[in-house]
């Protein structure tokens, strides 16, 4: 009897790849922002919203179809960045073997190789290149408003770290959340905690991960007593975070700080970076001994990018030797959620500047995973039934 239940369950379980989940799961809308939409983890679900593609051709100027992070098994909808432009399936693009592949005269945009990679240095406009030769390199929308948005169903399964619920660790920050109190969040960190190449002031107006996590929490616990306090400084290190703490964290009273530094630390030992890390935390309790914290670790820099690629990946195992030893402390495993999703994306689908910055869509990843932490899961705003 239990051999027939094993192989019944394994049946089951061979047929499930094959047969869409529906599951109850609601389509919501994907053609202007929403937050729940936005916040719709990446890890849950059987439909993405608006995941990002970039096209680049090679060197005799064809074009490779584009991985999603998923197989797809239904497309509905391809649109420009801003969201504003639907392209049109068998005109624009075709799905071959679960990727986009651009149509010959699509109006998608695609980047030329010898922009991509300029044969010559382009002063402000390009970096030293990993391996010889130059790599594109821009702000604001130089690359985002290239990108396409793709909302799709799939079958696919997760398989990469889960950001769970840390209520455990971070019990008066919960507490503070579900009473309706309010909540003082700190934001510390470098340009990507600042929301650099978000499109938080152009279409499709996504805010910035920081205020995504806050109004996600405001909206699952019913609280809008949250405070948001975003002191990041583009270019900076732990060091400087260090030094800065008590004027740029510790002086607003926070009930929670959310530290987000890393990226620019790339020739540091994941021992100084993690004391470094220790130490904020040290300047702000000698403040505010309630005063919990998030660690965030940094999304992955382009290897492409010489010089902006070290040590970063050993930064994310220090933030949780802290979270071990210290109550009131929890990690947002970022750069683990981006080395997973690298294992199907390119870099350039998921980059704001091309070197070291998130466009939207991994933005969100942030936001996604640190607002995880402190959201139990029936309060979720992402609902799985109608």
């Amino acid at each position: 009897m239990m051999l027939f239940i094993r192989i019944l369950a394994a049946v089951l379980a061979w047929l499930a790849a094959f047969i869409p989940y529906r599951g109850g799961e609601k389509t919501l809308e994907y053609d202007h922002f929403t937050l729940e939409a936005y916040m719709t983890p990446i890890w849950r679900g059987h439909t993405v919203y608006n995941e990002t593609l970039m096209f680049v051709c090679d060197e005799n100027g064809a074009v490779e179809p584009a991985p999603l992070l998923y197989e797809p098994i239904k497309i509905l909808s391809v649109r420009s960045f801003d969201l504003q432009t639907e392209y049109t399936p068998g005109v624009d693009y075709t799905v071959a073997g679960g990727r986009i592949a651009l149509t010959e005269n699509s109006r998608i945009p695609r980047w030329q190789y010898a922009d991509y990679y300029p044969p010559q240095a382009i002063p402000g406009g390009s970096f030293e290149r990993t391996g010889g030769g130059y790599l594109s390199f821009g702000e604001g929308d130089t690359y985002f408003k290239t990108q396409v948005a793709v909302t799709y169903e799939h079958n696919g399964v997760w398989k990469g770290p889960v950001p769970s619920y840390r209520g455990d660790k971070l019990k008066k920050t919960v507490a503070k959340l579900k009473n309706g109190e309010e909540l003082r969040i700190v934001f510390y960190g470098d340009s990507i905690t600042t929301g650099a190449n978000s499109s938080n002031t152009q279409a499709p107006y996504a805010p910035i991960w920081t205020t995504l996590v806050t109004r996600s929490l405001a909206a699952a616990y019913d609280n809008p007593n949250i405070v948001e306090i975003n002191t990041a400084v583009g270019g900076t290190t732990s060091s400087w975070g260090v030094e800065n703490a008590r004027e740029l964290a510790a002086a607003h009273d926070p009930d929670l700080v959310v530290l987000a530094f890393g990226m620019n630390d790339a020739g540091k030992s994941a021992a100084e970076y993690g004391w470094n890390i220790s130490r904020i935390i040290c300047r702000v309790r000698q403040s505010n001994k309630d005063a919990e914290f998030i660690l965030v670790s940094p999304m992955l820099p382009n290897r492409e990018a010489k010089g902006f690629f070290g040590n970063q990946g050993s930064f994310e195992n220090a933030l949780e030797q802290l979270d071990c030893l210290w109550e009131g402390v929890a990690v947002a495993p970022v750069w683990s959620m981006h080395e997973y999703m690298l294992k199907t994306k390119r870099y350039y689908d998921m980059t704001g500047n091309n070197v070291n910055h998130p466009n939207d869509y991994l933005a969100r990843v942030y936001a996604q995973t640190t607002a995880a932490l402190l959201t139990e899961p029936e309060r979720s705003i992402w609902n799985e039934s109608e």
